[in-house]
């Protein structure tokens, strides 16, 4: 491939300096590179790309990925991170590594993953359904209230549950808010459906590993008759399609049919770059 769109996080000198790094050497190669800058967080907008596109880069962290790869993921074009921001789990390149890797990319060294996502909507509006890369999480719309929770698997209940919330999650999502809930790490290329409760008042409460094909609904239970207790869906963070709903209302979710395509360059397996990101982190 030597077609590519550059997607910066926004327009300060730390982004477009390694932007402009890539699309020199690119040019100098043959190719075509274009840079975008990411349209406003939290809203919808799209992002129109070359017709010749055939990879997408972003520059800025993990959260700038999936920000864009929802963004992208109709063009089924691959994407491929570079990280500027935090330590994240996505980003497979920093400033350091992503010139060499163009190299590989123009030399066909490198290798593309499908990512499962899933999809959420309330009650019965399909209409209005919004798609996330790693999570979809429900909370109390109070952070100092816990929320009553009942879950069901394709109709049946699961279980009720009082707590901060739930984490409804994707392979790729294990490594993000469900690991900090710790909620178990599984290999992005697996296609299944993770439920990890956040802050159960109970001393019995366990992540719960779904078939993909699994359907979860999640309703809130009113607690007090006096008081209106509410929660709030978020979808990938405060991502397009956060929204609030009441005890009247059905979140329900399950496997996308879209995949997000991503670029592997590195030859480690996952089970060697999470032992290399334990070790990163002090883990051991």
């Amino acid at each position: 491939m030597k077609n590519f769109s550059i997607i910066i996080r926004d327009a300060r000198e730390k982004y477009m300096s390694v932007a402009r790094q890539m699309e020199e050497k690119i040019k100098r190669m043959g190719g075509f590179a274009e840079i975008i800058i990411e349209p406003e967080k939290g809203s919808d907008e799209g992002i129109s790309l070359s017709k010749e596109c055939e990879c997408i880069f972003t520059i800025g962290g993990d959260g700038a990925l999936i920000r864009t790869a929802k963004r992208t993921v109709e063009k089924k074009i691959p994407l491929l991170g570079v990280n500027l921001g935090h330590l994240g789990y996505l980003c497979d390149l920093d400033s350091e590594t992503v010139l060499e890797a163009i190299d590989s990319l123009f030399l066909g060294s490198y290798e593309i993953e499908e990512r499962m996502m899933l999809e959420g909507h309330l009650n019965s509006d399909e209409d209005n359904k919004h798609i996330a890369l790693n999570d979809i999480v429900i909370s109390s719309e109070n952070s100092t209230q816990v929320i009553e929770m009942i879950v069901y698997v394709n109709g049946t209940v699961l279980f009720q549950l009082k707590g901060d919330g739930m984490i409804i999650s994707t392979p790729t999502g294990s490594t993000a808010y469900n690991l900090s809930a710790k909620g178990p790490i599984v290999d992005p290329l697996t296609e299944l459906i993770l439920l990890t409760p956040l802050n159960p008042h109970t001393l019995l409460s366990r992540s719960i590993v779904l078939p993909d094909e699994a359907e979860v609904a999640i309703e809130i239970r009113p607690r007090r008759t006096h008081t209106i207790e509410r929660a709030r869906i978020c979808f990938d963070g405060s991502g397009p399609g956060s929204t609030v709903f009441s005890p009247d209302d059905r979140a329900v979710i399950r496997k996308a049919k879209e995949k997000v395509r991503m670029i592997r360059l590195s030859k480690m397996n996952f089970l060697e770059r999470i032992s290399k990101k334990f070790r990163e982190e002090g883990g051991f």
